[in-house]
């Protein structure tokens, strides 16, 4: 069987072409595209205007997020999600900064002794310098493509992949909507990482059309290999002291 959109060759009730990203009928495998899936408010500009396109769709995504990706296009281009995402994160990021430059001394005002030697200056010296905001644009671009990258390989690990890479990159690019979050001063990190976790699972597994555990595991994958590997070495390690304890006891004997 081949794609009837690029001509690549498929697999029998495969939901989406890997090479282009099309949506296929499932019980074919091959045929007209699905029309439940459309462009986001933010790609149709046309009708939506600029910054109305921009506000429901940051609206969807932090919101009613399942129903957003459902509907979400999995192809259409890279060019409008990551100019979404700039917008979006530019906006986070320079809260973030404003943040740091207003509230740096009531901020280690709370931390102990340990936590200020630690920090030192800390993000006043980067994110909130010149040079820090200059770099922001780049940084948040090579951060989107890389998260993107990752997330893909780990889900096509799990066999969860069933869309092309530019579906898991449109997701991570909407995903970055909770950058909004940082407008809130303290907390507003947490809640923005919290949430950019929650939407990149739902996204995948809406996307991919995949299950929400194999999403999850994508995820988390680099938190459960780096537990993983904790764990492997704590058991080596207190192996390594019994066998060294019972080496001794048997040199008394």
């Amino acid at each position: 069987m081949f794609c009837p959109h690029c001509g690549h060759e498929i697999s029998e009730g495969q939901v989406f072409c890997h090479q282009c990203g099309f949506r296929l009928v499932a019980e074919g495998g091959t045929g007209a595209p699905d029309g439940g899936r459309c462009k986001t408010p933010w790609e149709n500009r046309a009708a939506n205007g600029y910054f109305n396109g921009l506000f429901m769709t940051a609206r969807d995504v932090l919101l009613r997020p399942s129903d957003f990706f459902k509907k979400m296009a999995v192809t259409g281009g890279l060019t409008d999600p990551l100019l979404f995402a700039m917008i979006i994160g530019m906006v986070g990021l320079l809260f973030l900064s404003l943040w740091d430059l207003v509230l740096h001394d009531s901020m280690r005002s709370i931390m102990t002794p340990e936590m200020r030697n630690a920090a030192g200056r800390g993000m006043s010296n980067g994110i909130a310098s010149p040079f820090g905001v200059v770099m922001m644009p780049f940084l948040l671009i090579s951060w989107i493509f890389i998260v993107s990258g990752m997330l893909h390989l780990f889900l096509m690990m799990v066999r969860g992949a069933k869309a092309g890479f530019e579906a898991t990159f449109r997701v991570i690019s909407y995903s970055v909507s909770p950058f909004l979050f940082m407008a809130i001063p303290y907390c507003g990190m947490l809640l923005t990482m919290l949430w950019m976790l929650t939407l990149a699972v739902i996204g995948l597994r809406d996307a991919h059309e995949t299950t929400g555990g194999k999403a999850t595991v994508a995820v988390f994958f680099p938190f459960l290999f780096c537990c993983g590997a904790m764990f492997l070495a704590a058991v080596l390690f207190m192996g390594a002291i019994v066998s060294s304890f019972g080496a001794m006891m048997h040199l008394y004997k």
